[in-house]
C-alpha cells in the first residue's frame, strides 16, 4: 500500500468533524442514518484501540429552534418510532434553556458525536506509514502506463483527491463540485461547554472556553485563504445564539468536494479497470465515511455491488464527458 499526499487543502482537517444524525432544515433523518451510526460506532472506537489514541467523542447537539414551524416539526417527529434514537423528547427545561438565545425552545439530538480531526488524521497517517508507505508528493497521472506507475506494477489505484479530482484526466468527466468553507475558533466565557448549540451555525466545545464555529459555503471560490467576509459571516450567525462578546482565536479555510446529489462518488473507471475513485463525501464526510469505506472494501475484494446512489455509473461519460 502506497499513499501519495501532496499536503494541499486537507478539508478533512479543517472540518469540525461533527456527526449529526438529523438534517435540521426539515427535521429529517440523515441519509442511511441507521447504517451509518452502526458503522461509525464500530470504526472510530476500533481505530482508537488500534492506535492507542482518543479522538471520537459523543456529544449532545442542542438545536435552538429558529421559528414556531421548526418547533412544531420537532414536536411532531419526536414521537415517531424511526426518530426515537435521534430525538430526545422536549421538556420544560428545553423550552426554557438559558445557555443560548431562546425564542422558540430547543431540542436535543441523540447519537451525535464528533471526531477530533487533527488527532484522527495524525493517527491514520501514522498507521498507514507503519503498514505501508506514504509519499509526500503529488501523484503524476502521466506516469500511469497500463498496470505500472513510474515503472512499478500495481494492482489498483484509488483516487481520493478531494476537489483536486477536477484535474484528474481519468475522472474529470464526473460532475465534481467544490464548496469553499471557513471556520473560526472563538473564546467565550458564557457559551455552554457540555453540549453543542446550533442555529444558523454549529458551536462545538473544544475545552478551556474555546469553541469551533462554522461554517460558510462559497460556491464561487477555490481559494484556501481566509477572508474578512467569512469571519464576519460566521460572527453574524453566532449572534443568533449569544449576544455576549466573543474573541476570535483562529480562522481556517478549506474546499469541500461534493456531488450534485450530495451522495459521494465511488466506483471503477468505465474503461481503465484498475482505476477507482472514492471521493466527494461533502459536509457529512465523518458521518458517512465509515459505512461507505466498508462497502467500498467489500466491492473491491468480494465484488459486492455498490449502493446505486453513490456508484459513479449514475454519471455516464456520454452525458458528463468532456
Amino acid at each position: 500500500m502506497v499513499v501519495y499526499d501532496n499536503g494541499v487543502n486537507h478539508s478533512s482537517r479543517v472540518a469540525a468533524g461533527m456527526i449529526n444524525p438529523l438534517v435540521f432544515r426539515r427535521m429529517n433523518r440523515a441519509w442511511r442514518i441507521d447504517d451509518c451510526i452502526e458503522a461509525l460506532n464500530e470504526f472510530y472506537p476500533g481505530l482508537e484501540q488500534k492506535t492507542n489514541s482518543t479522538f471520537f467523542h459523543p456529544i449532545v447537539i442542542r438545536r435552538m429552534f429558529s421559528n414556531e414551524h421548526e418547533r412544531e416539526l420537532w414536536l411532531e417527529k419526536q414521537h415517531l418510532e424511526e426518530y426515537e434514537a435521534y430525538m430526545t423528547k422536549t421538556t420544560e427545561a428545553d423550552d426554557n434553556f438559558q445557555g443560548a438565545i431562546n425564542n422558540f425552545g430547543s431540542g436535543r439530538v441523540k447519537n451525535a458525536s464528533y471526531v477530533k480531526t487533527t488527532v484522527f488524521l495524525e493517527q491514520v497517517k501514522a498507521w498507514v506509514a507503519e503498514h505501508g508507505e506514504i509519499k509526500n508528493e503529488a501523484f503524476n497521472y502521466a506516469k500511469i502506463d497500463g498496470e505500472t506507475y513510474n515503472g512499478e506494477a500495481f494492482g489498483r489505484i484509488i483516487f481520493s483527491e478531494g476537489y483536486m479530482g477536477l484535474d484528474n484526466p481519468f475522472f474529470n468527466y464526473l460532475p465534481l463540485q467544490q464548496t469553499q468553507g471557513e471556520t473560526l475558533v472563538i473564546k467565550s466565557a458564557t457559551i455552554p461547554e457540555n453540549e453543542s448549540v446550533n442555529r444558523k451555525c454549529f458551536i462545538l466545545p473544544m475545552g478551556n472556553q474555546h469553541f469551533k464555529v462554522g461554517s460558510t459555503y462559497n460556491w464561487d471560490s477555490t481559494s484556501l485563504s481566509i477572508t474578512e467576509e467569512g469571519r464576519a459571516a460566521i460572527l453574524e450567525k453566532v449572534a443568533y445564539l449569544t449576544s455576549d462578546p466573543v474573541e476570535v482565536v483562529d480562522q481556517e479555510a478549506g474546499i469541500r468536494p461534493t456531488s450534485p446529489d450530495r451522495r459521494g462518488m465511488m466506483g471503477q473507471h468505465p474503461e481503465h479497470k484498475n482505476l477507482f475513485i472514492f471521493n466527494a463525501l461533502g459536509t457529512k464526510g465523518y458521518l458517512i465515511a465509515p459505512l461507505l469505506s466498508r462497502e467500498f472494501v467489500d466491492y473491491l475484494i468480494d465484488g459486492s455491488e455498490l449502493n446505486s446512489e453513490v456508484d459513479i455509473s449514475r454519471f455516464t461519460k456520454k452525458h458528463y464527458g468532456k
